[in-house]
């Protein structure tokens, strides 16, 4: 299975990017991850509303897979427990999915066309995390999953 994680702009805060490349290099053993950054278009283009969701949108999709199911990360989406979780992806691969593609939208959120495509949205939990803050969470969760299907002591 392939795993591809696209969000908008840098992870700025050194602490969380230093998180975010633990949790990708942790994983790699065990599934393969690749990490998108779509250009803050907000700031490259002054975007707001309704066209900055539409020209991210455009963006995301250009780094989608054809095959790949897409994931959308959204604060009313389907809540797992971590074990449900790994559950989840082992579902996907016992179906044949081979490549699943995460998606962490803008602060505006998800546009419409993207938000059609998605095959599931996901969501982290009730409370509100920073875009950053739930990029780290995301990415531990997936290793967590992994680490869990692989019995190993991570979990514990």
């Amino acid at each position: 299975m392939q795993l591809k994680i696209l969000w908008i702009g840098k992870t700025k805060n050194r602490l969380l990017s230093s998180l975010c490349a633990d949790y990708l290099e942790r994983m790699q053993p065990m599934v393969s991850c690749e990490v998108i950054e779509i250009r803050d278009l907000s700031r490259a283009r002054g975007l707001r509303g309704d066209r900055l969701k539409s020209a991210e949108g455009d963006e995301i999709g250009k780094h989608l897979r054809e095959l790949g199911r897409i994931v959308l990360l959204d604060e009313r989406g389907t809540e797992f427990s971590s074990r449900d979780f790994a559950r989840w992806f082992q579902k996907e691969q016992r179906q044949g999915t081979r490549e699943l593609d995460f998606v962490i939208g803008g602060a505006e959120g998800i546009a419409d066309g993207l938000a059609r495509r998605s095959h599931m949205r996901l969501s982290l939990g009730k409370m509100t995390w920073t875009h950053e803050m739930a990029r780290v969470l995301l990415l531990e969760q997936i290793y967590r999953a992994f680490s869990i299907l692989q019995n190993s002591p991570y979990h514990k």
